[in-house]
């Protein structure tokens, strides 16, 4: 079998536009200016001409710009013509922030079948430029939150990471500082990077102690950047075939990818119920399908929108439990079942560096990319610690744990001794939201809402994820026994603290026992 391998990976932010430029621009010629400028850059650090690329094309995998709010086929035919490319096949992957490794996941399918095909993927997004309103903040929380059993009970997408947050920390004893540390180590990943959204601004206790959802302030929540990227992946045959003819440089290592999967859940919180994630399932496909064991990886880039995600990602990636993932965290790392000590997201994740909407992952792909060498821009990021892997993991998270992207890449060639087994899955159930009038229930998980924009209630307000019988799970505020709603989730007892269920309109409420 010829491998798939990736050639190389170059991104493009907003520090690469003049900025009287950039301003002048619409929306789309935004985006169509990210993808020309990340192609071109990574053209350059191949040695290939854009000639060479147009005839030999024959895939084209991009991802729709969220920011834009269009939809459809296309959108990848249009961006391609613009480029000067025809004749190739088209692919828009659409898995939220999960899309760019199921970007690649797609031109691996896509070279296994046919190993003579050409893939670029490539993608931008533009939410900071979009997103500046309130109108536009609820928008966001209109799109993620379920219309019946969530948004009129305040529910924000920060309040539903809050509330899978607080039952962690109740669950596996983690403490507010154990995330402070966390935050703060991926703060000092980047810090000395120029082409990070953050370059040498520090965290300030200030920052830290304003929580926009208990538990997490301003510096626990992934940024939001314009933001664009571009690869290329053959197969390795058709690389030395390159090499030969001079269509790109003969001293390029392209990197192997060795599997990828993904698995998808609920698109709404409430139906997932307790917090079920499809990540413990992408990455046993992954694993299963690659024939590669888990202890083998020697870096990984983990999904990292509030430090609450990438400790549940790291257990569930690599089986492990979430106390000692967060003890492992505060060094940028993470300690495998069999003792090894892998670092992660030396670039300091999406916490950090720059991430657009749609495009998310691509955080991780330049940081993977840059621990092979395989990255245009390495010598504009400041000093990054290039740990020389032979194996890495890259994964993608679509919201809320929503869908889970996952991919694995190897220095070198994958033996053709390793077996695909089966893969030993966990099911993932559904809730049934809801509850009848006058049902008893218990508390959860609690988070006080502190801001949310285009709300009609005035924060601070508590919300509250209520356990009913059969495992079934409610959203409502906290109601004191006269009606008056309690402000603050705080002073709950998880587990314990007893509540009925009313209605208000569409509104659910726990009145205290």
């Amino acid at each position: 079998m010829s491998f798939p391998v990736l050639l190389g990976v170059a991104d493009s932010t907003t520090k690469d536009f003049s900025e009287e430029e950039y301003k002048s621009w619409s929306g789309s010629q935004k985006v169509f200016q990210h993808y020309k400028k990340s192609i071109s850059t990574l053209l350059d650090f191949l040695g290939m001409k854009n000639e060479t690329l147009s005839s030999e094309i024959t895939d084209f995998v991009s991802i729709e710009a969220a920011s834009l709010g269009k939809g459809g086929y296309g959108h990848t035919v249009r961006i391609a013509n613009e480029l000067g490319y025809t004749g190739m096949k088209a692919h828009v992957i659409d898995l939220g922030g999960a899309s760019v490794t199921g970007a690649i996941g797609q031109a691996r399918t896509i070279l296994v079948d046919n190993p003579d095909a050409v893939v670029l993927v490539a993608a931008a997004d533009i939410p900071k430029s979009a997103f500046r309103q309130v109108s536009d903040l609820k928008m966001v929380n209109e799109t993620v939150c379920h219309p019946e059993f969530e948004l009129d009970n305040g529910a924000t997408l920060i309040a539903m990471y809050g509330l899978m947050m607080k039952r962690m920390m109740f669950e596996d004893g983690i403490s507010l500082d154990d995330l402070k540390e966390i935050t703060q180590k991926f703060r000092s990943n980047a810090i000395g990077n120029p082409r990070a959204f953050y370059y040498g601004q520090e965290i300030t206790e200030k920052q830290m102690s304003r929580p926009i959802s208990d538990p997490y302030p301003t510096p626990m929540i992934a940024i939001v950047t314009d933001h664009g990227f571009a690869t290329i992946l053959v197969s390795e045959k058709k690389a030395e075939e390159w090499k030969s003819k001079g269509l790109i440089r003969k001293d390029l290592k392209p990197l192997h990818l060795a599997g990828a999967s993904h698995a998808a859940h609920s698109e709404y919180f409430i139906l997932k119920g307790g917090f079920d994630s499809p990540s413990r399932n992408s990455a046993e496909r992954l694993f299963a399908q690659s024939g590669y064991q888990r202890e083998e990886v020697d870096y990984a880039w983990i999904y990292d929108c509030f430090p609450g995600q990438v400790i549940q990602q790291s257990a569930q990636y690599f089986k492990l439990g979430k106390k000692e993932v967060v003890n492992a965290l505060k060094t940028s790392s993470l300690k495998l079942s069999n003792g090894k000590q892998i670092p992660i997201n030396q670039m300091g994740g999406i916490l950090n560096y720059q991430a657009a909407m749609s495009i998310s992952a691509a955080t991780g792909l330049v940081d993977i990319a840059v621990q092979y060498g395989l990255y245009a821009q390495v010598a504009d990021c400041g000093k990054i610690p290039a740990h020389s892997p032979k194996l890495s993991l890259l994964g993608g998270n679509g919201g809320i744990d929503s869908i889970n992207s996952i991919a694995l890449f190897s220095s070198e060639r994958p033996s053709s001794d390793r077996k695909s087994r089966p893969p030993e899955l966990s099911p993932l159930t559904l809730n049934k939201p809801g509850a009848d009038i006058g049902e008893e229930g218990v508390v959860w998980s609690a988070t006080t809402v502190n801001m949310n924009p285009g709300f009609s209630w005035k924060p601070p307000y508590s919300l509250a994820l209520i356990k009913l019988a059969e495992n079934r799970f409610v959203l409502a505020n906290i109601h004191e026994k006269d009606g008056t709603m309690r402000k603050s989730g705080d002073e709950l007892q998880y587990d314990r603290t007893r509540v009925k269920i009313e209605k208000e309109g569409r509104r659910w409420k726990a009145v205290l026992l």
